[in-house]
């Protein structure tokens, strides 16, 4: 624990020390640790000792979250099984990009992008095709004559080209040493874009019935499963990071305090249902019983009741 500890202080301190806003999270299990934004970028970057901890339904969420929120899903690392993460290299986990923090702090201090990524058999970059023909005919070479001297076979050499094979670092290199030009294309890893699956069941009748009536407000809700909050709310340019609990408890108003930070950085509301509480506003996360919320009509209706409340308890504090 004191590791990862030590690594979040790191990373942290990387994103504030080139004018990013992070909000960070302790909540068990979470999808992501920290949110960063600056200007137009947005990062969920989950913090891991060994990225190969990520589970599945960890990346799931954060490739969900990602999507949602036009953002960059990323995973800061040591080590991958007993090696540690080479600096300059990308690694993948669950289609999560993944890097140390070296290579982070290249990035956003020295504004250098890695250009190699690992898989399994090695280190590979990926090449501009055009150029690579350019320079090949530039120097005069044919295919065929290129290839041997790559020791490659043409049909690889030909791939290249086409930008549909990547190519080891080692090919790379000698590449770059025969025509004196670079020939791989950096990662950048800061706008990766990422594929997810939207279509994620509720997991409690609570959840199952919440959901059902924000559809019928004509949002859609998709779910979330490793986070402080449990969905994400969503009507065209409106996002909700909406909580659902039974009850108010120590551990539902901890969660209502990290949603309170985090909506800060991503620039959305949030709400918390629960099936039995008192009105109240957390920062300025408003929590509701259920009841109160079945009274509401539409999303405009429910956009009011939370601009109201936070307001509320505005005039509480200064008054």
């Amino acid at each position: 624990m004191m590791e990862k500890e030590r690594l979040l202080r790191i990373v942290e301190g990387i994103f504030k020390g080139t004018g990013f806003k992070v909000a960070r999270m302790e909540f068990r299990g979470s999808c992501f640790d920290l949110a960063a934004s600056r200007l137009f970028l947005l990062l969920f970057v989950k913090i891991l000792q060994n990225i190969d901890s990520l589970t599945e339904e960890q990346a799931e969420d954060l490739k969900r979250l990602a999507k949602l929120f036009e953002a960059s899903p990323l995973i800061v690392g040591f080590r991958s099984k007993n090696e540690e993460l080479e600096e300059g290299v990308v690694y993948e986990r669950h289609g999560v990009h993944a890097l140390n923090p070296q290579t982070l702090y290249n990035v956003l201090v020295e504004n250098e992008l890695p250009a190699i990524f690992a898989e399994r058999g090695g280190f590979y970059v990926r090449v501009d095709g055009n150029y690579l023909k350019e320079l090949r005919e530039t120097h005069g070479y044919s295919v065929g004559e290129l290839a041997e001297l790559l020791g490659v076979s043409r049909k690889s050499l030909q791939n290249y080209e086409k930008g549909e094979q990547a190519m080891s670092l080692e090919i790379a290199l000698r590449l770059e040493e025969l025509f004196d030009a670079p020939v791989a294309r950096p990662i950048d890893i800061l706008n990766s874009k990422v594929e997810a699956k939207m279509n994620v069941e509720p997991e409690t009748e609570l959840e199952k019935e919440i959901f059902n009536r924000l559809e019928t407000f004509g949002m859609r809700v998709v779910k979330i499963k490793k986070a402080p909050f449990d969905a994400i709310s969503k009507e065209e340019g409106l996002k909700i990071l909406t909580g659902i609990s039974e009850r108010r408890t120590t551990s539902t108003l901890k969660r209502a305090q990290m949603v309170n930070e985090v909506s800060k950085i991503i620039h959305s509301d949030g709400l918390f249902i629960l099936k039995k509480t008192k009105t109240e506003v957390v920062g300025e996360i408003p929590l509701i019983p259920k009841e109160k919320f079945d009274e509401i009509r539409d999303a405009d209706e429910l956009m009011e009741m939370i601009e109201e409340l936070k307001k509320e308890i505005k005039r509480k504090i200064f008054s």
